[in-house]
């Protein structure tokens, strides 16, 4: 997984780095085809933002999310790309156009 890191107003230190690594690296586990992630960190005012792009030989995956800490903002983030990535299972999972074929058969 090659994550690429952006700045906006805002210095990108190891530590900041190293939380959105470690969080990233949980969704690695049900997801396993991520090919490409960039995490991008903004700061206006009091506003602390993280968006994160994660590409998948699937699809895409962005979420974003606005906070008054940095650490909490990539937190939110992550946690709104793991909704996406299980819903985006759960469809894959499911199938109903199989359930419709057998109820056109049983007729």
């Amino acid at each position: 997984m090659k994550v690429n890191y952006t700045g906006r107003h805002v210095e990108l230190t190891e530590p900041l780095k190293t939380h959105t690594k470690e969080r990233l690296e949980k969704m690695a586990s049900y997801l396993d085809d991520i090919i490409d992630v960039h995490v991008i960190l903004g700061v206006e005012k009091h506003r602390h933002m993280a968006e994160i792009t994660l590409k998948t030989r699937a699809s895409a995956l962005v979420a974003s999310a606005t906070t008054d800490d940095m650490y909490s903002s990539i937190t939110q983030a992550v946690e709104k790309l793991e909704a996406q990535a299980h819903k985006q299972q759960g469809k894959r999972n499911t199938r109903p156009h199989e359930s419709a074929k057998a109820a056109t058969a049983e007729e």
